[in-house]
């Protein structure tokens, strides 16, 4: 496996010359010490790659040093045993209460985000 390539810079894009793929697109990059790096990308995979670097360009925006996406292993829902709240608690972390309202919300918009998700095309991940 080739070591990383710390791109800093594109020098130049263009239509891949005599390409074994279709429609594809070669893009130059150059690091700080002036070396050059040529990738070959399709259109689906450019399609993906800009939806990527978009995620964490505007990430990057906010100021964020957390991991784009935190995926749990597990997830708990129960209810307190002196109050009247509904907790949720991912992995082994201190749970989350909820009031019954606010469970109620939490639980609507996650269905409402699972069926648009749902309803997407399947990405295809290298």
């Amino acid at each position: 496996m080739q070591n990383s390539f710390a791109a800093t810079g594109i020098l130049r894009t263009s239509r891949a010359d005599g390409a074994t793929l279709d429609d594809a697109l070669d893009v130059e990059f150059c690091d700080a010490l002036g070396r050059v790096s040529v990738v070959r990308v399709t259109s689906d995979m450019a399609a993906t790659l800009a939806r990527t670097l978009g995620d964490f360009a505007s990430q990057a925006t906010r100021g964020s040093d957390q991991a784009l996406t935190k995926i749990p292993a597990s997830f708990g829902v129960g209810t307190g045993r002196f109050d009247d709240v509904v907790l949720v608690r991912f992995e082994d972390d201190t749970p989350y209460a909820l009031g019954p309202a606010e469970a109620t919300a939490l639980g609507e918009a996650l269905i409402d985000q699972a069926e648009l998700v749902g309803a997407r095309p399947v990405r295809v991940r290298q």
